[in-house]
């Protein structure tokens, strides 16, 4: 048993020999590796900065160009801002409010004849188109009598609106009489 005690022993001596000289081989493949980094010259980076210093420049030249047109741009704007004036418009947009109101109230009575507006409103389109592709003869004279005939028929229209609301007036009268008069039982 002995023996056997005495080869471990020698084994882990040799075992501990060997450790302790692979660690010294790889320490002198370190430092030889070191002396060749050491010994090769260093590389040039000049003409990079060269390079990056020409680079820089056409940048600057461009921000330069790009923040003259954008200021260009800006007093471009601000000239046409300045002729640009304001409009109110909710007069008008309340104007067309109240039309819009005063034609949904409006209840044409079914004996009025529109045929003549029709008529009307359809020759004045064709009127307007042929203008429009004759702009150079206009002949403003047809346009106004349309325009007169259109507002003769609007205030006959008008006349016979104002006598239909009356006539509705007076039978909502008379229907109101004629109620009083049937729950009254003094009436007759």
């Amino acid at each position: 048993m002995k023996i056997i005690e005495k080869l471990s022993t020698y084994a882990a001596l040799l075992g501990v020999i060997g450790a302790i000289g692979g660690g010294f081989y790889t320490w002198g493949q370190f430092n030889s590796r070191l002396d060749a980094l050491e010994s090769t010259p260093p590389v040039n980076l000049k003409p990079l900065h060269e390079k990056d210093k020409e680079l820089t420049k056409q940048f600057d030249d461009v921000l330069l160009y790009a923040n003259e047109y954008k200021v260009d741009l800006i007093d471009r704007i601000a000239k046409v801002e300045e002729k640009i004036k304001p409009v109110d418009l909710t007069v008008v947009f309340k104007e067309i409010g109240k039309v819009k109101e005063q034609i949904a109230m409006i209840d044409i009575p079914e004996d009025v004849d529109l045929k003549p507006i029709s008529k009307e409103l359809k020759r004045l389109s064709e009127e307007i188109v042929r203008i429009l592709s004759n702009l150079s003869k206009i002949n403003l004279v047809p346009l106004e009598e349309s325009i007169k005939i259109i507002d003769d028929t609007m205030a006959e229209i008008n006349k016979k609106l104002a006598i239909v609301s009356k006539e509705n007036e007076v039978q909502d009268a008379e229907i109101k009489e004629i109620k009083l008069k049937s729950n009254n039982p003094l009436a007759n």
